[in-house]
């Protein structure tokens, strides 16, 4: 006899239109096939294959649908006469989805739901969730996402960090509130990047991201070298209590959005621009320093208020030649990698657009930061970062 399990949903917004078989179908074979071989590798052998490395025997197989964006699949899953096999793939690929139907439910059995986020958690569930159903299945996922987040840092330094937030709605103290979400992504000297975790704070302000670094300290992170971000106020302030002899990069994009907003005219506005690019395109920050001296002299009669702002402000954004690659120089001049990240998770919390409470951003924040970690690990970011190659870049020239 075969079994039969019907919690598999991924991948949720349905297509408004029927798909092909034929797309069906395909999928279908490929998720057969990776079942297949993972299946082989648990067991020791492939399917009538003898061999004396077997460690398992097959015992049929049991179905299980699974709903994709092509539509609902009836898919037959390989099993042992143990009954250990799990297949990973379900694991990796179900839990942002989970977490995010798991949202959705959550407000409906709370009360708090619209007729519009009804109709989509039945497109997703394809059945009506009842509050126990959410209590179990939220429950295993809150508890697997708290450990990640608490995971140990330890082991291996993290040289190069990026920082920044965005703002959701979330219900908190009895009412909607803006919140600040923080988000860290760190560089290993390895050269892949992580999530190293994310925060809910009232706002971004430097009680906020204190609590972050102080989490950081507790969990053991070590050697960092280079912090990319934003100027907020509290956020450098924390850079320079926790990590004094770390380099401080602000975030090129940023300053070039604050130069535009000081200049009226579309002709000085692009000027500005092109220089301000040159200024970074310079292979040593001796000769960056130079062309941002010729920059500020050159606004200095037309705009003499967008000069004085630029000659304070624009060095900080020279720190990044403390990096010792032109590679790791061109990917983390900027936080464009994290924001890159807050579009995806904005394209899944508008469909919630009002949280019921922390607990659900954070249960959709976290399985979103986890599936982008085992994205990464499939390339790795920036060259191998050294101790002793980045310190000897932070030096000051003889």
């Amino acid at each position: 006899m075969t079994s039969r399990e019907n919690d598999g949903h991924v991948l949720p917004f349905a297509q408004s239109t029927p798909p092909t078989d034929a797309l069906r179908t395909m999928l279908s074979q490929l998720i057969h096939q990776v079942l297949e071989t993972e299946f082989a590798g648990v067991v020791g052998a492939a399917r009538y294959e003898r061999s004396v490395e077997r460690r398992g025997v097959r015992n049929g197989y049991r179905t299980r649908r699974l709903t994709t964006r092509v539509g609902t699949l009836e898919l037959r899953i390989p099993r042992d006469r143990d009954g250990e096999f799990q297949p990973s793939l379900f694991a990796r690929f179900q839990r942002a989805e989970q977490a995010l139907v798991s949202t959705l439910a959550e407000m409906y059995v709370q009360g708090v739901s619209t007729r519009k986020v009804s109709a989509i958690v039945e497109q997703l569930c394809g059945e009506t969730i009842s509050a126990s159903t959410v209590s179990a299945m939220t429950a295993t996922l809150d508890a697997s996402l708290a450990a990640w987040r608490a995971r140990p840092l330890t082991a291996k330094p993290y040289p190069v960090l990026g920082l920044d937030a965005h703002v959701e709605r979330v219900r908190r103290e009895g009412q909607v509130r803006s919140t600040a979400v923080l988000w860290v992504a760190g560089v290993g000297s390895d050269g892949y990047r992580a999530h190293l975790g994310l925060w809910l704070g009232a706002s971004e302000s430097g009680a906020s991201w204190r609590a972050v670094f102080e989490d950081w300290v507790k969990r053991g992170l070590t050697g960092v070298q280079y912090v990319v971000s934003d100027e907020h106020a509290g956020l450098v302030q924390a850079v320079r209590r926790f990590f004094p002899d770390a380099a401080h990069q602000r975030c090129q994009v940023h300053v070039q959005r604050n130069a535009r907003d000081k200049v009226s005219s579309p002709a000085l506005q692009e000027r500005r621009r092109d220089r301000l690019r040159d200024v970074w395109a310079a292979a040593t920050r001796p000769e960056a320093e130079a062309r941002l001296a010729r920059l500020v002299l050159a606004l200095r009669d037309d705009v003499p208020r967008v000069a004085d702002w630029l000659e304070q402000q624009a060095p900080d954004t020279l720190a990044v030649y403390a990096l010792p690659t032109r590679e790791a120089r061109r990917r983390l001049a900027t936080t464009n990698s994290i924001e890159h990240d807050h579009m995806a998770v904005r394209r899944r919390t508008s469909v919630v657009r009002v949280f019921p409470n922390e607990a659900s951003f954070l249960r959709l924040g976290t399985a979103l930061a986890v599936e982008r970690n085992e994205q990464w690990l499939s390339r790795r970011y920036i060259p191998p970062v050294t101790t002793t190659a980045t310190e000897e870049a932070l030096m000051p020239a003889a």
